[in-house]
């Protein structure tokens, strides 16, 4: 059986080779609005006259090639920050970032011990036992930066490297490790709110850019296609991600997912890692949901919300027509906590939950959408499918039980 992991991309082991298909930018030299220009595939920074082969090109007599990223670079790259979590002091010796010219940045320098490192990185391993590495981006105009919690989880100092090299020490606003969604401020003022977009407009197919630091290369730019929305995994009970083939690599965690435009659509988060190091599947969890997260952090709200109380999943097509049912839709659930609120009001294990208070659920996506706005547990119904028959769960604390006759659904 072929299986897979899903790996929160902390910085944790050596550089690999970029993806040849996905456009890749590694500027050191340009800044600020100008830095998307030096884009990988032939663009040259705009102050340098084009050679001979783009002259020949805008002339005509050259077919043109592909569009290219450098608009979305040039308007995510000022938004984009590195994020460095420290639990112990450091010298210069340790750390170190390269000056322009040098050699590359060594992000956390060095491996442990000098050991080789492994082609499956463990995501929670910090190698240099005193600094991790990842990314993040400004939300607003007054320095306030989302990025991933693991970067910065129990973290002694978190250092912040904006775009113009600038360094600051920044200040911890909250952190939520379940979602893995962290609030930081530095005192930096934005000329302008950063722009975001909409992640719903995004469609399988459409182009996406990530920037990031990964393995400590600082403003690193690569490109990749959709491959699907709304992504949701069991252990995620009210988390959806976006599916891209992006090239992400450990010290991308927390850096904007860009559409074309150059808005913020994702922050990215995870990859997918096959059991021989095959890696094609990277996760971006969609800009609303962080937003609504980062709101909750900074005004000390989350975790108000009512927890659900069970893991699920998509309905797998074998298990659909073997429960009896023509269609796989639904969640099916694979685990139910003792004592949360799917426990009290009777969910079970391989139910198929196919409505939340009336809402009918075409999967486990749509599941997820309805507890995110989930306000309160009283009076909350679930329609789940259990053994030939459909039958309505209703809170028993607001006085009420399972309904005694199955109700009616599709099969």
């Amino acid at each position: 059986m072929i299986t897979s992991l899903v790996l929160p991309l902390l910085l944790s082991a050596c550089l690999a080779p970029a993806a040849s298909r996905a456009p890749v930018a590694q500027d050191e030299t340009v800044q600020g609005s100008t830095a998307g220009d030096a884009v990988a595939g032939g663009a040259t920074a705009r102050s340098r006259p084009p050679p001979p082969g783009v002259a020949l090109e805008q002339a005509g007599t050259v077919p043109a090639g592909p569009p290219g990223f450098s608009l979305a670079v040039r308007r995510g790259l000022p938004l984009t920050v590195g994020v460095y979590g420290v639990w112990r002091d450091v010298g210069n010796e340790e750390f170190t970032d390269a000056a322009p010219g040098g050699s590359p940045p060594s992000g956390v320098a060095r491996v442990a011990d000098g050991a080789p490192l492994p082609m499956l990185p463990d995501p929670t391993e910090r190698f240099d036992e005193s600094v991790s590495i990842g990314a993040g981006f400004f939300i607003d105009d007054e320095g306030t930066i989302a990025t991933a919690a693991h970067v910065i989880t129990d973290a002694r100092t978190i250092v912040v490297k904006t775009n113009d090299r600038r360094v600051f020490e920044a200040e911890l606003l909250g952190a939520d490790e379940e979602s893995d969604i962290a609030l930081i401020r530095v005192p930096v003022t934005l000329p302008a709110m950063p722009s975001m977009g909409r992640s719903a407009s995004l469609r399988s197919g459409d182009w996406v850019v990530a920037i990031g630091d990964p393995y400590g290369l600082t403003r690193s730019v690569a490109a990749g296609i959709v491959g699907g929305g709304a992504r949701h995994f069991a252990e995620d009970t009210d988390a959806l991600f976006i599916q891209s083939d992006l090239a992400l690599n450990p010290g991308n965690s927390g850096g904007p997912l860009l559409d074309t435009s150059g808005a913020i659509v994702g922050m990215n988060l995870r990859m997918m890692v096959g059991p021989y190091g095959t890696a094609g599947v990277s996760l971006s969890m969609p800009i609303e949901l962080v937003m609504r997260l980062a709101q909750d952090l900074a005004a000390g709200t989350q975790g108000t919300r009512p927890r659900f109380g069970a893991k699920f999943e998509d309905v797998a097509p074998p298990a659909a027509l073997a429960a009896g049912r023509l269609l796989a839709d639904g969640a099916v659930v694979t685990s139910v906590e003792r004592g949360g609120f799917a426990d009290r009001i009777g969910l079970q294990v391989d139910d198929i939950v196919v409505g939340f208070n009336g809402r009918a659920l075409g999967d486990s996506a749509d599941l997820v959408r309805s507890l995110l706005e989930w306000k309160s547990e009283a009076g909350t119904r679930l329609t789940v499918y259990r053994a030939g028959d459909y039958h309505e769960l209703v809170d028993r604390a607001a006085g009420q039980g399972e309904s005694p006759a199955g109700v009616k659904g599709p099969r």
